[in-house]
């Protein structure tokens, strides 16, 4: 037997002994069967039909039941519009879901697959997207071996959400990707980068972090393109924000040199997070300072980059997240090049 069959079932059963005997439980037994009757996705028409066909079989008076069948029957047309804005909405969202399933999975397409491991650097990624009501965003993350035991870091946000932004972070990643493999400095290559974005067609912004770490050192310099400022992690677990670097957003139109980082002494054990803002903005939408909440989550922690990854995640990303979140966790080891 169907399940509508089962709840009409019930229904009539229940309205039976609430019309000889009304009383709370009656009423309790009616809200759960309209709950199990919105589960099961039965229509207010069929609810209707089902109350009406029960009322037409009551004993008594047929004067009385003809009554109540034509008021039942009244009632379930002016029912009609409600069933049909219902069905709607239903068929809307089961669209909309699909349409982000297909633009996630797009979007993750655009992003690199499994990434090197370079001797002497331990790395963990994660990308945790917003809940379904929300459009894919542009957040991207990039790791880019360029000899001489020298590793590009990369973390951005195309600033928005839709297809549109998510398409355009795939090509400023692989722009970037090809910029740094042509071995330009840092700068050059986020100067290229924003070249790139403005050349897109629309008017769109980006922020970025382009670090590169010399593991032969080891040192740490980086180009900061108005993106939140990555964490560095002391072997002793002391954590403070890398501000370095810092220089103006991508896509504005203007011919600006970026600032870089001097190298910067890196010390066996240390650990570097790039993130996107989607792990702060909650804090600091709710009035508090985000990035102070990253800084004292942070402090004292040791662990591999994985851990890293976890903790910051089981920390600061709550359920319902309203923007994407990437991370890009690494830790200098100090083994040595085996070549």
């Amino acid at each position: 037997m169907s399940e509508l069959s089962d709840l009409a079932d019930e229904y009539r059963d229940a309205l039976v002994a609430y019309v000889k005997s009304p009383d709370e439980s009656g009423r309790a037994r009616a809200y759960e069967l309209g709950s199990r009757a919105v589960r099961a996705r039965v229509g207010l028409l069929e609810l209707v039909a089902t109350h009406q066909a029960t009322v037409a079989g009551f004993p008594g008076d047929p004067d009385m039941r003809r009554l109540v069948v034509s008021a039942c029957d009244f009632l379930r047309e002016s029912l009609s519009t409600y069933e049909m804005t219902q069905s709607g909405y239903r068929e809307a969202q089961e669209r909309a879901a699909i349409a982000h399933d297909i633009a996630l999975t797009l979007q993750r397409s655009l992003l690199p697959g499994d990434l090197p491991a370079p001797t002497g650097l331990e790395l963990a990624v994660r990308y945790l997207p917003a809940g379904p009501e929300v459009e894919v965003g542009g957040d991207w993350y990039d790791l880019v071996e360029l000899g001489g035991r020298r590793v590009g870091l990369v973390v951005g946000d195309v600033m928005g959400h839709g297809i549109h932004q998510a398409a355009a972070m795939g090509q400023l990643r692989l722009g970037l990707r090809a910029y740094l493999l042509e071995h330009h400095p840092i700068d050059e290559v986020v100067r290229r980068t924003d070249v790139l974005l403005q050349s897109l067609g629309e008017v769109q912004t980006a922020t970025m972090v382009l670090a590169v770490v010399d593991l032969a050192v080891p040192t740490l310099s980086l180009v900061n393109a108005g993106h939140p400022a990555p964490v560095l992690i002391e072997p002793s677990g002391a954590a403070s924000f890398v501000t370095g670097g810092h220089g103006r957003l991508l896509g504005l139109h203007r011919d600006q040199a970026q600032p870089v980082l001097d190298p910067l002494p890196l010390a066996p054990g240390s650990s570097i997070l790039l993130y996107t803002d989607g792990l702060i903005d909650g804090y600091e939408r709710a009035g508090a300072d985000g990035l102070e909440h990253l800084r004292l989550t942070l402090d004292g922690f040791s662990g591999s980059p994985d851990e890293l990854c976890d903790h910051v995640t089981e920390e600061m990303v709550d359920g319902e997240r309203g923007d994407d979140v990437c991370l890009l966790a690494v830790r200098v080891t100090g083994q040595p090049d085996d070549g």
